[in-house]
């Protein structure tokens, strides 16, 4: 009798862990464009600044698995994330890589206090790999320090590495914060982080 109880009451844990894990929601898609659904208030000044939290965020406990080739704000089920991508190199104790080159990592993190929401694997685009790992490119860190986000006005919404003539770049999409109006600025991801943008 005690065996069959047990028996019972494994078979209720498993049976609800299944369905518990099949009514989980799909995870969100990225809006068609950036921007798009956010609320007509604009964005809270509560939201989190890249060029302020992205420069120490590796060596916090909830920091991606690798170099971050992107992020964006989006405004979804009623709540301010920002979607982080990245590398996810998944290296032995050797350090040799034991996934696929071509496999990344998502995360919705709340924009404020940057908690990992929800997470998945993803497969990164040729732009997102080129050179992302390689030392001394600029990082995601560096676009935000050059992209000329400053309080109160304007804000970094998206980084984006994307294929151009000359390879892989970082396009910036900014945040006008009394206007609403979007702006974009593209960044060579080849130069070197010890080199200055080029003057206009």
């Amino acid at each position: 009798m005690r065996r069959m109880t047990r028996t019972l009451a494994i078979a209720t844990l498993l049976a609800t862990a299944l369905l518990t894990a099949g009514c989980e929601a799909p995870f969100p898609e990225a809006p068609a464009s950036v921007g798009e659904q956010y609320p007509s208030g604009g964005v809270p000044l509560d939201v989190a600044w890249p060029s302020d939290w992205l420069e120490g965020f590796v060596a916090e406990p909830n920091s991606p698995p690798g170099p971050i080739v992107g992020l964006r704000l989006e405004y979804t089920a009623q709540r301010w994330v920002w979607r982080v991508r990245s590398l996810d190199p998944g290296r032995d104790v050797f350090g040799d890589s034991v996934t696929e080159p071509e496999r990344g990592w998502e995360a919705l993190y709340d924009a404020s206090t940057l908690a990992v929401v929800r997470e998945q694997q993803v497969t990164l685009t040729a732009a997102e790999l080129e050179g992302a790992d390689e030392p001394g490119r600029i990082s995601a860190a560096g676009a935000a320090r050059q992209s000329g986000e400053r309080y109160p006005s304007p804000r970094l919404i998206e980084l984006a590495r994307v294929e151009a003539d000359e390879g892989s770049v970082w396009r910036v999409t900014m945040y006008d914060t009394e206007t609403g109006m979007q702006s974009t600025v593209v960044l060579d991801s080849d130069r070197r982080e010890s080199e200055p943008p080029d003057s206009e």
